[in-house]
């Protein structure tokens, strides 16, 4: 069944302009999102952000940041825009005891909601509007009036217009023009999200570092190697190909032997271990709530993350990489 897609004419940007709008973080998301509000004339914002860079650009950008304890406090709708890891403890120790009542909590990544992590008072609305790309994209296609894909959802409707609410920051923000804003759930965002960065993308890695090796070891020179692999930008080119024609007729632009190649290959590949391998990841680590839980000790994620980037700086592909960067920069002395 079709899911349901929001436009432009499906929601009330009014809703929004009459409300005190209170930015938790002003990163990533958080600056473009606020910028993008004000454009849409919704004047009464506040930024809650801590004494750091980002609050200096708050202030180059005309706003004028507060603690996140004070933005709380004045805020009807909370845009929690902080990393994901740092959301329970910033929850608990300034958010929580700091809430209107009948407030709306907003989220951009559905993570800590799907998995139960913040202690959400019972009479506010949770929604979520979640932007499928980086928040200087965000930015760049509003003030291009270029649409952008965009979730939605309402976790929590105590109000009865959290919906309403949810179409209406999203309109403002520009998520609702073109094609419109697909109708999700934070458990669907947050799955498929660590799926590709648990399950998708680490295979992807791991066959580019086991290609590598098979190639070096028949003697072909890294240079080769890793600009037919990556340097050349091609696979960045094939991406944007299948995002813009389709997945497979994408290979209409690859020579026939490519496109025997791969289209042999693929068809004769039964894809039962990695369908295993994929299940097991998604059910027993992401869905299960074992990584959420995890990943919530911020000391063992760090320590963790820290012990991954060693290890992988040392995979011959990286130090190949390096090698290669250090020849092909423009100011090396010959």
């Amino acid at each position: 069944m079709p899911v349901k897609i929001y436009h432009d004419d499906d929601a009330d940007v009014n809703i929004v302009r009459s409300k005190t709008v209170a930015f938790i973080g002003y990163g990533n998301q958080g600056r473009a999102q606020a910028l993008n509000l004000r454009d849409s004339e919704v004047n009464n914002i506040i930024i809650g952000n801590i004494d750091d860079d980002y609050a200096k650009q708050a202030q180059e950008d005309g706003f004028t940041p507060v603690s996140i304890e004070e933005a709380v406090r004045q805020g009807d709708i909370l845009m929690l825009l902080i990393p994901d890891e740092d959301q329970q403890t910033v929850w608990n120790e300034k958010i929580r005891n700091n809430i209107k009542p009948n407030t709306t909590l907003v989220v951009a990544s559905g993570y800590n909601v799907a998995f139960n992590l913040l202690d959400l008072p019972d009479d506010m609305d949770v929604v979520m509007v979640a932007p499928r790309m980086i928040g200087a994209g965000v930015r760049d296609r509003y003030v291009q009036n270029i649409p952008y894909p965009c979730f939605v959802s309402v976790e929590k409707d105590v109000s009865g217009t959290a919906l309403a609410t949810c179409l209406s920051i999203a309109c403002a923000i520009g998520a609702t023009r073109g094609n419109g804003a697909v109708s999700s759930s934070c458990r669907e965002e947050a799955g498929i999200d660590l799926f590709a960065e648990q399950a998708l993308w680490p295979e992807i890695m791991a066959i580019f570092r086991e290609g590598y090796n098979v190639l070096h070891e028949a003697g072909f020179s890294d240079e080769a190697i890793l600009f037919d692999m990556y340097l050349s930008k091609e696979p960045a080119e094939i991406f944007e190909r299948a995002a813009d024609e389709g997945f497979v007729k994408q290979l209409k632009y690859h020579s026939r032997t490519s496109q025997y190649g791969q289209l042999s290959t693929m068809n004769r590949h039964d894809g039962k271990d990695i369908r295993e391998k994929f299940r097991r990841v998604l059910n027993d680590n992401i869905l299960s709530g074992n990584f959420a839980k995890k990943w919530s000790n911020t000391k063992w994620a760090a320590e963790e993350l820290t012990k991954e980037w060693k290890e992988v700086e040392n995979a011959p592909i990286v130090q190949a990489d390096q090698r290669v960067r250090e020849v092909l920069k423009p100011d090396r002395k010959k």
